[in-house]
């Protein structure tokens, strides 16, 4: 035990070093793994390593393009911030506490359905801005720049299921369970990221650029406060983020008892 909290630590620790998280969002993500281990052994710390890798090379993949203001108006930050790290993983942290206090295995499905819609939405996000065609918003009805929360493209549509499944095909490995209970995790995953696009389209906070006169959902771009133009005042990136995954964990989670009754 002491070698797998010492492992988590050292990662948390080269994860703020190497500027993938802030020194919050680091501190954040080895309590967040720490209590992963109590609920869920090592099993699902893989799970946890599974998104938070892939999600993390994928930021960094392509960031150059990526970064260009035709094609991605969301201000780069430093690391990620505790915030995100709560956003994505807060609704899994919720199911390990829970199957710590109350043991269950509805608890564990909550848990990787959470993260496979975690996965799914920042798979989406990483991969589907990349789209050579600009990708169509749900709400607008109309094409729209790459990057905007509501906006859908095949290839970010692929991208989602394929971190849904990826997350899914790894429970199935790595845990006593059922292909099609494993099936349902990954399913309810994907069914998350659409909510995700849902609220994000309807609810979340777009401003607009004083200098750049670019849409974005961030509260700060070119190095100047941005004015709101629509949205939810308090619906942030970080609460779509986190309803999403809590939407996709209970759908799993109702789908498990379902199948169980």
């Amino acid at each position: 035990m002491e070698i797998i909290i010492g492992g988590i630590a050292l990662l948390s620790l080269l994860s703020a070093r190497l500027k993938w998280l802030t020194i919050l969002a680091s501190v954040t993500a080895f309590l967040m793994g720490l209590i992963i281990f109590l609920a869920f052994n090592w099993q699902g710390l893989v799970i946890l390593g599974m998104f938070f890798i892939t999600s993390t090379l994928l930021t960094k993949w392509k960031r150059d393009l990526k970064r260009d203001e035709k094609a991605f108006h969301i201000e780069e930050k430093k690391g990620r911030s505790a915030g995100q790290v709560l956003a994505n993983g807060g609704a899994a942290l919720l199911a390990a506490a829970c199957h710590i206090a109350v043991p269950d295995p509805v608890w564990l499905i909550l848990f990787t359905a959470a993260f496979a819609t975690a996965t799914a939405d920042t798979w989406a996000s990483e991969i589907g801005v990349l789209s050579k065609k600009k990708p169509f918003h749900i709400k607008m009805w109309k094409t729209v720049d790459r990057g905007l929360s509501g906006a859908i493209s095949p290839l970010g549509t692929f991208a989602a299921f394929a971190g849904a499944f990826l997350i899914g095909f790894c429970f199935y490995l790595l845990f006593d369970t059922s292909f099609l209970v494993a099936l349902c995790v990954a399913v309810s995953g994907f069914v998350g990221n659409l909510a995700d696009t849902v609220f994000g389209a309807w609810f979340e906070q777009k401003f607009i650029c004083s200098k750049c006169k670019k849409e974005t959902e961030s509260r700060v771009h070119c190095g100047v406060k941005t004015a709101r133009i629509y949205g939810v005042f308090w619906v942030s990136n970080n609460v779509v983020n986190f309803t999403s995954t809590l939407i996709g964990g209970m759908i799993a989670g109702v789908l498990y008892l379902w199948i169980n009754k």
